[in-house]
């Protein structure tokens, strides 16, 4: 007997569709630095910062949007960039992506580590940089290989990370201490910021709404919010559940800190999840990274095989372990640039678009200006201080 689909799920199947697949690309490894972040700068400066960077990215994505409903041929960021900036801010646009992609495939090598730790360490103990190197030993070769994410998965994580963070705080509710959450620690005031534009960061997907939506494009703007509102929600309870149970003991992943509250099953789960999430990120960024150089750049698909892996290889054997600076680091900096290019392409495609878009959203001069200025500042932050 067929079951029959309800009509408020088949009519809007494609924005659901649409809303995961943002949410899933935000929805990454960076989620697990949120929690610690918070606990070194205070709960409720960390909180101010998801609040903040959630605005500014639903807005910066909001304009993203907007340049590629205005554009009749599909690009991905650095075309866009290139239509509307100029050659310049096509390179501009490549190095931000080069610095996220070789940052990100060095802190899926790193967490994995610790995850692959928490799950194998009662059977088979290693240390952690051992875990990471077969990690990235077998990974690299599943790249090499051509094996791809399958595209669905995005979903399947985002659904199981929503079990996890409910888990979580439906177990450890009555061990939540309210004292975890007074804590202000000024020296780390800014840690925040470049983790939670990390963790935000999922612009990359945008191009893939408009796919999604075909021929109902007008849903893209409240894809955005929904999918913009649902992460902010799910990072914030997932830092308050950690931070009220583990507080200034909070690990570095997030995960490993609950042993001692909630003991090994839900520490299993959650590196269970962060093993798979971290493992399909690999493949996507590692695949994406070596298809640019091979496609984009005519170079053989060994030679591009390895200028994708080589330089995450060549940093952990040098000795880069702390993927919470790493990440803070690229969010800063790459995501900063990348969102300074964006409200620029905003401003140029009004005027130059060649399609007409399903949204038009005015923003005062002076907002753009402020969130240059911003963007501009973290990143000089990040680099000097």
């Amino acid at each position: 007997m067929k079951i029959p689909v309800p009509n408020i799920l088949k009519n809007n199947k494609k924005f659901y569709y649409s809303v995961a697949a943002l949410a899933g690309t935000m929805v990454g490894v960076g989620v697990f630095g949120i929690p610690f972040s918070f606990a070194k700068a205070g709960f409720w400066v960390g909180l101010s910062f998801l609040i903040f960077t959630g605005l500014v990215t639903l807005i910066i994505n909001l304009m993203y949007g907007e340049v590629v409903l205005r554009t009749q041929k599909k690009h991905q960021i650095t075309g866009y960039a290139e239509k509307y900036l100029g050659n310049s801010y096509k390179k501009l646009m490549f190095f931000a992506m080069a610095l996220t992609s070789y940052s990100a495939l060095v802190i899926y090598v790193i967490i994995a580590g610790e995850f692959l730790n928490n799950i194998l360490s009662p059977f088979l103990y290693f240390q952690p940089a051992l875990y990471s190197w077969l990690f990235l030993i077998i990974m690299s070769f599943l790249v090499l290989a051509g094996i791809k994410r399958i595209s669905w998965i995005e979903l399947v994580l985002a659904v199981l990370f929503c079990v996890v963070i409910l888990a979580i705080l439906f177990l450890g509710w009555p061990k939540i201490d309210f004292n975890n959450f007074s804590n202000i620690n000024l020296e780390f005031w800014f840690l925040p910021y470049g983790i939670m534009l990390f963790a935000f960061a999922g612009f990359t997907a945008i191009p893939i709404l408009r796919e999604i939506l075909d021929n109902r494009e007008i849903l893209m703007r409240k894809a955005i919010l929904s999918a913009v509102i649902l992460v902010a929600v799910l990072y914030f309870i997932f830092a308050f559940t950690v931070i009220g149970i583990s507080g200034p003991v909070t690990s570095p992943d997030g995960i490993s800190g609950l042993l001692q509250f909630l003991g090994g099953t839900i520490v299993f789960w959650g590196s269970m999840f962060g093993i798979l999430a971290v493992s399909t990120s690999f493949l996507m960024v590692g695949t994406a990274f070596t298809e640019m150089f091979h496609f984009d750049y005519g170079i053989s698909w060994k030679q591009s095989w390895a200028l994708a892996v080589l330089p995450p290889l060549i940093l952990f054997f040098g000795g880069l372990r702390s993927f919470i600076d790493i990440m803070s680091l690229a969010g800063s900096v790459a995501v900063g640039i990348a969102g300074i290019v964006m409200a620029l392409m905003h401003v140029k495609a009004k005027s130059r678009g060649d399609r007409i878009p399903e949204y038009d959203i005015e923003f005062p001069k002076s907002l753009y200006y402020l969130m240059i200025l911003v963007f501009f500042a973290g990143i000089v932050y990040a680099i000097l201080v």
